[in-house]
């Protein structure tokens, strides 16, 4: 990016988030606004969808019902591990790159506040990327069940666990926009926040009490209570640790960013 494709109006915004409609148009546009969103959008229909494909046409001819729940796990287990890997990438550098670029010394010099600077990127990269790879990939997803086990999930349960899944993807993006704000290479920005998935995915068979302290039982509980199954009584304490942790990282951030010398 390049100080000439930053294109800022002038406003009269005072307090600690002085030009933060300013900056979200910038990050708007750097989704919407160029070819970014369709690659994305294309890259999810095929890696999730694609995958849901195939597994259901495997299972063509089997108990429907069973069919039907597989998928669900399918899908917000394999599927999710995709997009928490997804977020990591695409974001790595929101942060960092313009901090490298200069950009970000730039656009700083305008009656922008640095809170703004960061909440801006943290409010447009979730909300963009949730839509291109979890809410669209869903709306598919219900037409796929109907088609290859004639049945579609229960729509509130559902909800509710595709809502876990997007608690444990905006952990994911607080953390990289931390992470950026104090590293200085994009390989050590997404190898921390990649590190702690796989650190989720190996160390909790060893030491169960950390399913309690982090995020990485989301998953598995998002995938029960989509469909339709009770969850462990205590899975409400990772569940609100996930959202303390995401806004520690948050808070983190801009802490950093607040004594960053540009």
């Amino acid at each position: 990016m390049t100080t000439a494709s930053l294109q800022l109006v002038a406003t009269a915004d005072r307090g600690p988030l002085a030009g933060f409609g300013n900056m979200a148009d910038k990050e708007y546009g750097s989704w919407w606004r160029t070819r970014r969103a369709l690659v994305h959008l294309v890259l999810w229909l095929v890696v999730i969808n694609g995958f849901i494909l195939l597994i259901g046409l495997d299972e063509a001819g089997g108990n429907p019902f069973s069919a039907l729940e597989e998928l669900i796990q399918i899908f917000l287990r394999v599927g999710g591990l995709f997009a928490t890997i997804g977020i990591i990438v695409s974001t790595q550098s929101s942060l960092l790159g313009e901090r490298q670029q200069g950009t970000a010394e730039w656009v700083l010099s305008k009656p922008v506040t640095r809170k703004a600077f960061v909440l801006s990127k943290l409010l447009v990269n979730g909300l963009s990327f949730t839509a291109l790879a979890v809410l669209i990939p869903t709306t598919l997803f219900f037409l796929q069940t109907l088609l290859h086990t004639y049945l579609q999930p229960s729509f509130v349960p559902f909800m509710k666990g595709l809502a876990l899944h997007v608690e444990q993807l905006v952990f994911y993006l607080a953390l990289t926009l931390a992470a950026g704000a104090f590293l200085g290479s994009r390989g050590a920005v997404s190898g921390l926040a990649i590190g702690v998935i796989f650190v989720g995915l190996i160390l909790p068979g060893f030491f169960p009490s950390l399913m309690t302290w982090t995020p990485f039982g989301l998953p598995g509980y998002s995938g029960l209570v989509a469909a339709g199954q009770p969850l462990p009584i205590l899975a409400w304490q990772p569940i609100l640790i996930t959202g303390l942790w995401t806004v520690l990282f948050v808070l983190v951030a801009l802490w950093r960013f607040e004594r960053e010398e540009l």
